[in-house]
């Protein structure tokens, strides 16, 4: 319990920071698709390492979500575990797809990792909204903010699965995933032993 308490929270704390990344990255890069791909060529050292960062996050925060969803036999923790498992096939897909290959088989690989990512944080948001719709670990007025947090992005990221929009559009929403991400973390700690402690399972 206390080594996924510490995977969950510590994940959930460190991915704030690769997305502050991961916005100044896509600001400043081209937006051109083929002249962005160059640029990530040209600056592969930066992205790389970026991405193994992310994706190292990532599984801490897989770790720990797989094993509250088989320790709490809740919905909410199940499909946030599963929404993460989609997510952690971005990774491969950029760092195998986009490094010296040609335009066709990069925008291949682009497409892939978008639509992992969408529908992958599809299931994550509403994994989570579900899971705190049941709990009552955290305070009322902090247990709001998570609801309200994974509700909007929940919808959002359905709206940019159907192509109604793409992420880049609502990067200023972005913060909320800031958010959402450290109560994620604050809500890790909270957890106790007790499978039953103040948390809903079904």
């Amino acid at each position: 319990m206390k080594t996924a308490k510490i995977c969950w929270s510590m994940g959930s704390l460190l991915i704030n920071i690769v997305i502050g990344i991961f916005i100044y990255l896509m600001v400043t890069g081209p937006e051109g698709l083929a002249e962005r791909f160059q640029f990530i060529n040209d600056n592969w050292t930066i992205y790389s390492g970026h991405w193994r960062a992310e994706f190292l996050i990532m599984i801490l925060v897989a770790i720990g979500a797989v094993y509250f969803a088989l320790q709490y036999k809740s919905i909410g923790w199940t499909i946030v575990a599963i929404g993460q498992f989609i997510i952690l096939w971005t990774y491969p897909l950029m760092l195998g797809g986009y490094r010296n290959t040609p335009f066709e088989l990069a925008s291949m690989a682009n497409q892939m990792a978008i639509i992992t990512f969408n529908f992958g944080n599809l299931m994550f948001f509403t994994g989570l909204f579900l899971m705190y719709l049941k709990s009552e670990v955290l305070q009322p007025w902090l247990r709001k903010v998570a609801l309200i947090c994974s509700a909007i992005l929940t919808i959002l990221f359905f709206i940019i699965v159907i192509d109604v929009l793409e992420w880049k559009d609502v990067l200023m929403l972005a913060p909320l995933v800031n958010i959402m991400y450290l109560v994620n973390a604050f809500y890790g700690l909270k957890l106790d032993a007790d499978p039953q402690f103040k948390v809903v399972t079904s």
